[in-house]
């Protein structure tokens, strides 16, 4: 078909679109950066949520663009306005902001954005590649296609041939229409696509070589796949072709699943003599399914923690779950953790070449035990600050009791925190509350759960012999040391070897002694150190607690 055809049918199939695509080149002039400077995207769909998947995306971007002084900007895709859930972009900035990853530019809101590089999104830029479909068309890299549903016919056929499925060669009908073929149509009310005019042949190849996954050879693309929908709108190819070329994307960090969209995406940026960007095609977020055992994809509808939300509902440590995603994102990111406990996640010398080549296995326990540590390091003053900042948006209702006395609830929060190995009790700032309960009057509830081994008249003498000598103002080794004084008045044994050759001479232990004092103070069988607990509950309340009924 002549160039002057392929002009006239770019018109008639176009004849709003009045803007070139050097007009948007000179409108978004390339950044003003120096050279090695990376600018990189997350670009989120509006389907409900921001993925944990998409938070790993974001990370990867940020540490790019950081690492080289650049830029990180957010774009939101929301051109399937099938799968797109009302209000759910306004998630996206503080999902991320949650984790501590703050782009640069870009998508602030529905109502706002940062960056001379809008539209950011993407609805709002459906002339913008209506102009580009326009150009390619004009050039005969693309063309109109009325082809109402998928051909089931011609995938038998291809089936039976075996061959690759899709829409190619003789199986493209729509691929050589005439100019008065293309009129007819469109005269007749037709809807129409565009779809990018492919020139491989099967057999021709390229080599392409990916940050993460190295060279490869892949074939030229053969197939003549939708670029922009019926109603106008671009599908991601085409929405990706146009805003990674006029927001100067140098690096397109996406999940591996689009590795095979590679040949299509390198022939579109060629039919437009644009150089593309780098590529990373990262390891797919997996999981173990709990049924099957197997690898899987983590799923919505299996995964609450696939919400990207629950880690901040549940209360896990923003810090805890980037250390977790930069453990996946890079492989010696845990022994330089080990090494900088207090550095920031950015002092980490991030490498695309240290990404794993096999998918991300995101696992509960670990995440589990990275924040157990995480929290075990922080200070009372840390912890408390923390804990309130998330109570009063996921708690409130616990707020009034952690803020009535400050200074008395850090000393709660920083029980055992000078210890050389501090303990790992806490998981999520939201099991905070059950875990000190003991610590507040408004929470303590003691229901006594003794060893059933101890008779009742053993316990009740021991508690009221202990509540008679206890004296506050005793040193650690001094309060000790009356423990064992009222544990052998009271017939404990406080020798452990002779309670086990002859436990029936005595009433229990000095373990059994222990515990008995430890639960009608707390409640618990087990908790941080006991005499570092009595103390921060002041005297008053300690013989109030020995000297309750049970």
């Amino acid at each position: 078909m002549a160039d002057n055809d392929n002009k006239k049918i770019a018109d008639l199939l176009f004849p709003h679109i009045d803007k070139t695509v050097e007009y948007y080149l000179k409108k978004y002039p390339s950044r003003n950066l120096k050279e090695g400077v990376e600018v990189t995207r997350v670009a989120p769909s509006p389907t409900g949520y921001m993925h944990i998947g998409g938070v790993f995306q974001a990370l990867i971007n940020s540490q790019i663009s950081k690492h080289s002084g650049g830029i990180f900007y957010l774009r939101n895709e929301d051109t399937d306005s099938k799968r797109e859930v009302l209000g759910a972009a306004d998630i996206f900035i503080p999902a991320l902001n949650g984790f501590g990853i703050y782009p640069d530019e870009g998508f602030i809101s529905q109502t706002e954005e940062k960056g001379d590089y809008g539209p950011y999104i993407q609805s709002k830029r459906k002339e913008i590649y209506q102009t580009f479909a326009k150009e390619l068309v004009s050039r005969g890299c693309a063309y109109p296609c009325f082809c109402e549903k998928e051909d089931e016919e011609a995938k038998k056929e291809q089936a039976r041939l075996g061959v690759p499925t899709g829409y190619y060669g003789k199986w493209a009908k729509c691929r050589d229409l005439t100019y008065e073929q293309i009129k007819a149509n469109i005269d007749a009310g037709k809807k129409f696509t565009i779809r990018i005019k492919a020139n491989g042949d099967g057999k021709k190849r390229f080599i392409f070589e990916d940050l993460r996954i190295g060279k490869t050879s892949l074939p030229v693309n053969m197939n003549d796949y939708v670029v922009l929908k019926s109603d106008g709108q671009a599908v991601y190819h085409m929405a990706h072709l146009v805003d990674d070329t006029l927001m100067h994307t140098t690096t397109v960090v996406r999940d591996e699943s689009w590795f095979p969209s590679v040949p299509l995406h390198i022939q579109m940026f060629e039919y437009m003599g644009f150089k593309a960007p780098k590529y990373l095609h990262t390891p797919t977020v997996n999981t173990i399914d709990k049924e099957t055992g197997n690898s899987r994809k983590v799923s919505k509808r299996k995964d609450d923690w696939a919400d990207s939300r629950f880690f901040h509902r549940v209360g896990y440590p923003k810090n805890a779950i980037v250390d977790y995603l930069m453990n996946l994102i890079n492989s010696n990111y845990e022994v330089w953790r080990e090494a900088n406990p207090k550095a920031g996640v950015y002092e980490f010398p991030f490498s695309a070449e240290n990404m794993s080549k096999s998918s991300a296995l995101f696992d509960m326990a670990k995440i589990d035990n990275i924040s157990k540590n995480v929290i075990a390091m922080m200070s009372g003053e840390e912890l408390y600050v923390n804990l309130i900042t998330w109570a009063k948006e996921y708690c409130p209702e616990i707020v009034s009791t952690l803020e009535k006395d400050k200074n008395y609830t850090i000393s709660v929060l920083g029980m055992d925190k000078n210890e050389a190995r501090p303990r790992k009790d806490i998981t999520t700032y939201s099991e905070i509350k059950d875990f000190y309960s003991y610590m507040f009057a408004d929470w303590y509830k003691n229901e006594y759960p003794f060893a059933e081994k101890l008779k009742k008249e053993d316990i009740q003498k021991a508690v009221l012999e202990y509540a008679k000598e206890y004296n506050h103002k005793d040193t650690k080794e001094e309060w000790f040391a009356r423990m064992k004084k009222v544990a052998t008045s009271c017939n404990f044994a406080t020798d452990n070897k002779l309670y086990k050759q002859n436990p029936e001479q005595y009433a229990g232990n000095m373990a059994d002694f222990a515990g008995i004092i430890r639960i009608v103070v707390t409640g618990r069988a087990q908790t941080p150190d006991l005499y570092s607990i009595m103390q921060i509950l002041g005297e008053k309340e300690v013989l109030s607690r020995l000297n309750a009924k049970f």
